[in-house]
């Protein structure tokens, strides 16, 4: 499962407990009804862990027509559209790629190969946690680095 290492630590750093694991269509519209679904179910949420973009939306929309707006929802990239839910604090926090770090790592990756030499099983770049209380000078910063080459 997507995920299974931060629900993990969750638990061990924060004391959370998994009250719940839906599987959606990951869309924006069954995570929607997933969320409904939880609320029916259980009353006391406080956090609800989306696994990725279309499903962080879905959860909020229907957070909001629930009334239920105080619950913490996690972003999943770093986005644009994540970013001016952040700023309009919809979303409560999400973990950004440098995108552009990433596309600088399999660059690296590509001319190791073509060198013959050994390339890294696992390459990645940079990411930041990004909250709602975050500025939006801030924000804008960090979307500036992460596409500095791809011009986003």
């Amino acid at each position: 499962m997507r995920g299974d290492t931060f629900i993990r630590e969750l638990k061990h750093q924060g004391g959370y407990e998994l009250k719940r694991a839906y599987f959606t269509h990951a869309n924006r519209e069954s995570a929607y009804k997933a969320t409904l679904s939880m609320f029916e179910r259980e009353q006391k949420l406080d956090f609800i862990y989306a696994c990725s973009t279309d499903i962080a939306f879905g959860v909020v929309d229907a957070l909001r027509d629930l009334g239920k707006e105080q619950v913490v929802v996690n972003g999943w990239g770093g986005g644009d559209a994540e970013l001016e839910a952040l700023k309009a604090g919809e979303l409560d926090f999400t973990v950004m790629r440098m995108a552009d770090d990433t596309g600088i790592a399999m660059a690296e990756a590509i001319k190791l190969d073509m060198e013959d030499r050994e390339v890294p099983k696992v390459y990645s770049g940079d990411f930041k946690l990004l909250t709602k209380q975050d500025s939006a000078e801030r924000i804008n910063q960090l979307q500036q680095r992460a596409f500095r080459y791809s011009d986003r």
